[in-house]
Parts: structure tokens; sequence; C-alpha cells
């Protein structure tokens, strides 16, 4: 079994995004973890390029800003992604969602028992 994380990002250190950590907490369970990086103002594909991981596999992109309308731009984004991955599983987080590592264990046993439909609800402490 293969697994595949994949998420899009723009900008996300002048947004204040924890989009370094959302990446680096979906790396134990993936295989490759996949991140369309949209052209930025800031930083955000020199922080994601110094993650220190084999697994990262980026595509640079450019966001149509004609595709404002209901948040056409973003499932633009997103599916560049996962179209990307290789897996037999797509794993998506969002640039502000962080997987806690207690999370891991059952979240591969639902992969490897091949539940096809699951959602995940994070703790909050």
């Amino acid at each position: 079994m293969k697994i595949s994380g994949f998420t899009f990002i723009r900008n996300g250190t002048l947004l204040g995004y924890p989009f370094i950590e959302s990446i680096c907490s979906a790396l134990p369970l993936c295989d490759e973890f996949v991140v369309a990086v949209g052209d930025s103002e800031d930083d955000t594909l020199a922080r994601i390029q110094a993650i220190n991981s084999e697994k990262i596999i980026i595509i640079q992109t450019h966001w149509n800003e004609k595709m404002q309308d209901r948040g056409f731009v973003y499932a633009q984004q997103k599916m560049i992604a996962q179209y990307n991955c290789t897996g037999d599983w797509a794993f998506y987080l969002e640039g502000d969602e962080i997987l806690h590592e207690d999370d891991l264990p059952t979240t591969r046993v639902a992969m490897e028992n091949k539940i096809t439909k699951c959602e995940i609800f994070l703790k909050i402490k």
C-alpha cells in the first residue's frame, strides 16, 4: 500500500499558515507528499524546499486570477496536486491543518483495512 499526501499553498508565510508543520505532520504516514506551490510574494517555496525529506514533490504553479468565482482556483490547484499523486491512497491536508501523531496509527489501520469512507477528527487540547 502506497500513501500519497497532497496540498496546495501560495503566500503561506505572508498569510501566517502553519504549512510547514502541516506537511511535516503527514510525512510519517505518507510515502510521498505532493505540494502545488503557487507563485508567491514570500519565502513559501524556499521553506518547502528546505524540508529535509525525499518524500516531498514540489510542483510550481501559476494561479489564474480570473478564476476567483466560488473558489475555482483553489479547486484547480488542489487537483493539480492530487493528479500528481501515485499512491493507492491520496490524503489531503490544507495548509492550516496538522495531524496529531497519536492519530497516525489509526489512520494507517483504516487505510490498510480498505475503509473507503473515513473522516478524521483531530484532538484539540
